[in-house]
């Protein structure tokens, strides 16, 4: 469970002391949390009481908010906001810019979503630590089956993953559901799996019960996420973190993708005689549905 503490672990970013410190900000803080995620180059400019004017609440409100995500004040965030708008190669770039302010000109949706999947990738170079890689490559490897949990839009990127395992000739089985259907899925886990849970922004309880499933049978875990890797420390094996982009109805989903794809490069890597060989069979068994549909057509 997330608590305040976790959000003082040194090193973290803005947005992964926001997941933690979630649950126990007021909603007074969440919104000013919510404002320095939102609005960062804005944030590094102002004083407490000018974002207190903004978001109509109290410098009080401002400087707990602060505290709470482990900064020792305002001063200290926004440090830490300026180094990382001077990191990026497009300072002024806002991942989190709306499509309304982007009109209704496709070329400027499409340059937009171009610089923003090219910032994070960028990024990823520096959250994606090769140590993690290499240890949730191994997992998997090593792995009997794989399970991996994708909700809601992640739902897909699940199944793909499993799909393309299975073309290697290895069990996969995707988890999509929620609520009391989520049940059939944990009682199926098995000595032999390895658990990957995809999430982002916020946890769910079936993320965190399929973790915690996990554990129980003490399974290897892979979270795959952008800001939870604070939030849920401990519930885990190995956690691979890369932002992502968007809010709403609009996350980008790119990222996920680069991940799972560099995860199916490095099993390929690993053993090439038989991905090759599986790789094969599978023409082999298209070719034969091929010919057996144009025999059906004469």
């Amino acid at each position: 469970m997330a608590t305040a503490a976790n959000a003082t672990e040194a090193g973290a970013s803005l947005d992964e002391r926001i997941a933690a410190a979630r649950p126990t900000l007021s909603p007074g803080e969440e919104r000013v949390a919510s404002f320095f995620a939102q609005h960062r180059e804005e944030a590094v400019f102002l004083s407490a009481a000018e974002i207190a004017r903004q978001l109509e609440t109290s410098d009080a409100t401002v400087i707990r908010a602060v505290q709470s995500l482990g900064y020792s004040g305002l001063p200290a965030l926004k440090a830490e906001l300026q180094d990382a708008l001077r990191s990026r190669a497009t300072p002024t770039l806002r991942l989190g810019r709306s499509i309304e302010d982007l009109g209704d000109e496709p070329s400027l949706v499409l340059e937009h979503v171009l610089a923003t999947e090219l910032q994070l990738l960028h990024d990823a170079r520096e959250t994606l630590r090769g140590a993690d890689f290499a240890r949730a490559l191994k997992l998997i490897a090593g792995a009997q089956r794989v399970v991996i949990q994708g909700l809601g839009p992640n739902a897909p990127l699940g199944e793909y993953f499993a799909a393309r395992l299975r073309r290697m000739r290895r069990p996969a089985v995707a988890v999509g559901a929620r609520g009391q259907a989520l049940a059939d899925a944990l009682i199926d886990m098995r000595r032999g799996d390895v658990v990957i849970v995809i999430a982002y922004d916020r946890s769910s309880p079936e993320a965190e019960l399929t973790l915690e499933r996990a554990r129980e049978l003490k399974l290897p875990s892979i979270l795959i996420t952008d800001t939870l890797g604070l939030a849920l420390a401990g519930q885990f094996t190995v956690a691979l973190s890369a932002r992502r982009a968007g809010g709403g109805m609009f996350h980008l989903s790119a990222m996920t993708i680069v991940v799972l794809d560099a995860l199916l490069f490095g099993l390929a890597g690993q053993d090439r005689a038989a991905a090759l060989a599986a790789a094969e069979e599978l023409q082999e068994l298209r070719a034969r549905i091929d010919k057996r549909a144009m025999g059906g057509m004469e």
